[in-house]
């Protein structure tokens, strides 16, 4: 009986999101990010980049998402486990040695994401 009262009072404090698709929801397709950071606010800006007919990369930037930091490192870690659960199905995501080396100089864990660093001594 006591299981059953320890279900509903959880039940009572956290309910299950009711999770709707807002009438202008669309999907977007990012290949390119850019972070800030305030005191109060996580930014994290997402485009689509490509080379122009002159050899420049632009980038079309799409949206951008501002959270509080609690929200962002949630969202870190839920990245952190899809990301996981990805490479255990289908392999480990390669880094180009460029972008990963800039990954491990400014983020402190970011090794573990890097499948090079993460296979090397094997």
């Amino acid at each position: 009986m006591s299981a059953k009262l320890n279900k509903t009072n959880k039940t009572k404090s956290s309910p299950e999101p009711q999770i709707r698709n807002a009438a202008d929801f669309k999907s977007i397709y990012v290949n390119f990010a850019q972070t800030a950071a305030s005191p109060t606010d996580i930014t994290l800006g997402v485009g689509e980049a490509g080379p122009t007919q002159t050899g420049v990369v632009e980038v079309e930037m799409k949206a951008r998402l501002v959270m509080a930091p609690m929200q962002a490192k949630i969202m870190l870690g839920m990245l952190f486990h899809i990301i996981r659960q990805y490479e255990g199905q289908f392999g480990k995501i390669e880094i180009p040695a460029l972008v990963s080396s800039q990954l491990t100089a400014a983020i402190p864990g970011a090794s573990e994401l890097d499948s090079k660093a993460s296979t090397e001594g094997d």
